[in-house]
């Protein structure tokens, strides 16, 4: 795990990570795996970000059920009828909806806490399209220039 300065000389540790991994991880998961990342870094992030609020609970939340619609996209077939299954697609379709708020929510707090703590700069644009991905790389860029 490497440690991170901030100009303050506070210490924060953050994990670098393979950014194609992760990619496919969240392609395994259907997107699930987005909710796994936040959690897994929830301390790190709630020691800074004591101004901007990161809602982890809603996190867990959107995990969990993440994967419960995974689990029943790949089984409901054999379980649920025709009905049911376009019942719970409309569900997911909603959750979907909700999910994706919490992510932007989340990513662009999480941008504003970065930059502030730390001499990271990061572009919206690429946010937007690469959230997380992107939060990684410049995570893991960071390592990389500190270890120089």
């Amino acid at each position: 795990m490497e440690k991170l300065l901030n100009p303050n000389q506070e210490v924060m540790d953050f994990r670098k990570f393979n950014l194609l991994f992760m990619i496919l991880l969240s392609f395994i998961t259907l997107g699930a795996y987005i909710g796994v990342w936040f959690l897994q870094h929830k301390q790190r992030f709630e020691e800074f970000s004591q101004k901007t609020k990161l809602y982890f609970g809603w996190w867990k939340f959107f995990t969990i059920f993440s994967f419960v619609f995974l689990f029943i996209k790949l089984f409901g077939s054999m379980v649920l009828s025709e009905y049911g299954i376009v019942n719970i697609q409309s569900y997911e379709t909603i959750f979907n909806f909700f999910f994706i708020g919490l992510l932007y929510y989340s990513i662009f707090r999480l941008k504003d806490c970065l930059e502030e703590e730390y001499d990271l700069y990061l572009n919206k644009y690429l946010l937007f399209f690469f959230h997380i991905f992107y939060i990684q790389f410049k995570l893991n860029q960071v390592h990389s220039t500190s270890e120089r």
